[in-house]
């Protein structure tokens, strides 16, 4: 590849990853995404509403039927009580969160029924005698102030944003149309001269009313809310009773001359779409409220204002045409057309704005994919969708593994490139109505709706793959890998919410991590058994650090070949309930946690403690040493030099008696501020060593640069030095840096006398491991040190003791 020389390379004989640093590099091409076989939705759908669908057909073949005047007068009560039927039916299959609504819509129903049944009996429609029955009415009217009284409820349960500017946008459309009622119908129905008052103000009333009806029935459709298919309907059955009523006061006074089997038509839809809406598996959702509104019910609504502001000019010119009103009739449509334009453009500047807003709100900066919020409600919404149709959902949470390093060596600008990059490459692998989000960090969640466990674990090694390969930053070419955790959601989990399905693939993705990285797992109920215990360890390991119940156990470090102790290292162990808790269990939860500051304070001062007492009353002990493990976050957050400095002052220890072990990780964190503070501790004499050696992402740049005085070789490479030629090659690697660099190298973890052996043939001369002891308390130290000996207290015998020291 071409390119300047190789600088600096950071290199992990474990974790494999290699950052090249160069300046000219060939623009990186698009990966192949379609390499691997596209994986298909699930196509098992129950209760996907084609019930509905078929239940609506039937009701408007009845109704065809009916208008065709078919089946005489038979057709609406069977209609009017097929649609209470159909309502009672829907609503104990599906349970709506509200019910009373639909309580009554089916109470409305009922009496609609007996209203049209009465009419037929009485033939009342179009008598304005007194001997006209007002009993339909003493239904019909009731039923009205039921379905407002529904629309009310559904309002109360839909409640969101802009429910004011409905309301306005719904009494202005009310008013209009009132105004142009009052004057086409109901005036002139109460101007009837010769007929029964009471059956004038019968026939009148009722569009009136409905007038009033469809103020509830825009703020409901302008309002905020799901717009499903059971939503729908209802609007679609508000709108029918709205022209019904207007059709059938026009045909009874005359006005329209139509067989009354077509006045009914409108009448008869209404049932039908409410008792179809209830079929539909959407009315579950119907009571949730949605915070916006689109573009295209922008424009809707802009055209309803519009309309009614026209309302006042139709009326002036309906009036007649005197060169009087004609001037005031322009000047009007001149106003009423600059108030409109007007609108509009605050219509449209608001929507942007509002847009603007709620793509900042919902989506990362840096990426452009949705943030934390934007994906547990999109979660939240999924889920519940599922429940209606059976479809499981994936959530898989994806973590870029050397993201922090490339960060903090490379610098911000180019992390945020890797970010971008990945985001990008993430985003090629799904589909288009799978939703990629950036929740924090080097973090990724992916929601993938209808595919099964199999074609999630294809989904993520895609990811996988596809992420493995290089990125071509501005400061060269990277390397990463991917840990991905996959939790699997069916229809009958339908009510777990979005955080803790990410906490479940968090934790399958923590798993991935401790597999190794670069792998996919996926999440099963053990390991909520696991999350729980963590969750238990936390609360439990706040409480033991505060009763001090936590103590050191101490592992001695010998010099090789000799196998006597020059030093030891200072380890947590903890007590729960008559048990030993592991390191490995405890420690990241103190590191996550802050409690490894006051924890890490208490083992520096208890080992301090135990090595002066040690240097002062054991023959020969006055050159001990002690290593104690520092944490990132005590060096972070905590005021660790003067911390060290008190300890030190406190047991009247020399400087060069303590070791402060550190990460290859703390290192690259922030060499400034990393540098300052070792700078700071070995002005106190207090030597520095790197703990697990060669299995982070080492940099002889870094060991150069830093006050470190030893490396500590992992017993990952010290396990296989008898076995693999690589593992003996990587210890003597790294004894000849150390060896170069004027350091010291001690081998961890040495279990038998051919590990001992051949790290001395390898040139280490210092070591720790069960071999020589286990991690001991501090009252078993004296008789280890009179079975092992002290490095220094008389001269050592030039022979191999690591046989004697296992015995």
């Amino acid at each position: 590849m071409p390119g300047r020389p190789l600088v600096d390379s950071l290199w992990s004989p474990r974790a494999g990853m290699l950052v090249q640093t160069h300046v000219d590099v060939p623009r990186p091409t698009a990966p192949d995404v379609n390499q691997t076989r596209p994986y298909r939705a699930s196509q098992t759908a129950p209760d996907d509403g084609r019930t509905t669908w078929i239940v609506l057909s039937v009701f408007l073949t009845l109704i065809g039927i009916h208008a065709l005047g078919l089946a005489g007068s038979a057709i609406y009560p069977l209609v009017t009580a097929g649609g209470v039927v159909c309502a009672i039916i829907g609503l104990r299959h599906h349970s709506p969160a509200v019910v009373w609504p639909w309580g009554a819509f089916v109470a409305t129903g009922v009496l609609w029924t007996a209203a049209g049944v009465v009419r037929d009996a009485t033939n009342a429609t179009g008598d304005f005698t007194t001997s006209r029955s007002l009993l339909p009415d003493m239904f019909a009217l009731p039923g009205y102030v039921l379905f407002g009284v529904a629309l009310f409820g559904l309002l109360r349960s839909r409640r969101g944003a802009g429910e004011r500017a409905a309301l306005l946008d719904g009494i202005m459309l009310g008013v209009g149309a009132l105004l142009l009622v009052n004057e086409l119908l109901v005036e002139p129905t109460l101007d009837i001269q010769g007929t029964w008052m009471m059956a004038r103000i019968a026939v009148a009333i009722y569009p009136a009313i409905s007038m009033c009806l469809l103020v509830l029935a825009a703020r409901l459709a302008f309002g905020a809310g799901d717009r499903s298919p059971a939503f729908s309907l209802l609007l679609l059955g508000a709108v029918a009773l709205l022209v019904g009523d207007i059709v059938f006061a026009l045909g009874e006074v005359g006005t329209l001359v139509i067989p009354q089997r077509i006045l009914e038509v409108p009448y008869l839809l209404v049932p039908a779409c409410i008792g179809t809406a209830a079929t539909h598996p959407s009315i579950r959702s119907l009571a949730r409220s949605a915070p916006s509104q689109g573009p295209s019910l922008g424009r809707a609504r802009l055209g309803t204002v519009a309309g009614a502001l026209m309302v006042p000019l139709v009326l002036i010119a309906r009036r007649g045409l005197t060169p009087g009103r004609m001037v005031a009739l322009a000047l009007c449509l001149v106003l009423a057309v600059a108030a409109i334009v007007r609108l509009a453009s605050a219509m449209r500047q608001q929507v942007a704005s509002e847009a603007r807003l709620a793509h900042q709100a919902t989506h990362d900066e840096l990426t452009g994919l949705p943030s934390r919020a934007y994906i547990l409600d999109h979660t939240d919404k999924v889920m519940a969708m599922s429940r209606d149709t059976g479809h499981s959902v994936a959530l898989m949470f994806i973590d870029l593994d050397q993201f922090k390093l490339v960060n903090d060596s490379m610098g911000h600008a180019v992390g945020d490139q890797l970010l971008v990059l990945a985001a990008q490459r993430i985003s090629s692998c799904v589909r288009p109505n799978d939703v990629v989000g950036r929740i924090s960090g080097d973090e990724f969640i992916l929601v993938a709706v209808g595919v099964d466990s199999a074609e999630a674990f294809a989904l993520a090694e895609r990811i996988r793959r596809v992420l493995s390969e290089g990125f071509y930053l501005e400061a060269g070419e990277v390397f990463i890998s991917v840990s991905i955790g996959i939790t699997l959601a069916t229809g009958d989990a339908s009510s777990t919410p979005a955080a803790t399905l990410i906490q479940e693939a968090d934790t399958a993705m923590y798993r991935s991590k401790d597999a190794g990285r670069n792998t996919v797992t996926m999440f099963d109920t053990s390991m909520r058994e696991r999350v729980a215990r963590r969750v238990g360890l936390d609360r439990r390991l706040r409480h033991a650090l505060a009763e001090g119940h936590f103590t050191a156990y101490y592992q001695p470090i010998v010099a090789l070949p000799s196998g006597r102790v020059h030093g030891f290292e200072a380890l947590a162990r903890w007590m729960d309930d008559g048990q030993m808790v592991s390191p490995a269990e405890f420690i990241p939860i103190a590191e996550e946690s802050g409690l490894i500051v006051p924890l890490g304070k208490f083992m520096l001062n208890d080992a301090c403690r135990q090595l002066a007492w040690w240097r002062q009353s054991v023959p020969g002990g006055a050159e001990l040493c002690m290593s104690v493990n520092l944490s990132p976050r005590q060096v972070r957050e905590s005021d660790i030099v003067d911390t060290v400095a008190e300890a030190l002052e406190r047991y009247e220890l020399p400087g060069n008696a303590l070791w402060l072990e550190i990460t290859e990780s703390l290192m690259m964190e922030d060499s400034v501020a990393t540098a300052a503070v070792m700078a700071g501790l070995r002005s106190l004499g207090v030597r520095m060593s790197v703990d697990d050696f060669g299995t982070g992402y080492s940099s002889l740049s870094y060991l150069k640069r830093f006050p470190v005085s030893r490396v500590k070789i992992d017993q990952t490479f010290v396990s296989g030095i008898g076995e693999h030629a690589s593992d003996a090659s990587l210890v003597t690697a790294i004894v000849a840096m150390a060896t170069a660099l004027d350091l010291d190298a001690v081998a961890e973890g040495v279990e038998t006398r051919e590990q001992a052996e051949r790290l001395v043939d390898l040139g280490c001369r210092s070591a720790q491991g069960y071999l020589f002891s286990h991690a001991v308390p501090a009252s078993e130290i004296p008789a280890t040190l009179d079975r092992l000996g002290i490095a220094g207290a008389r001269r050592s015998v030039p022979q191999r003791r690591c046989a004697k020291a296992a015995s």
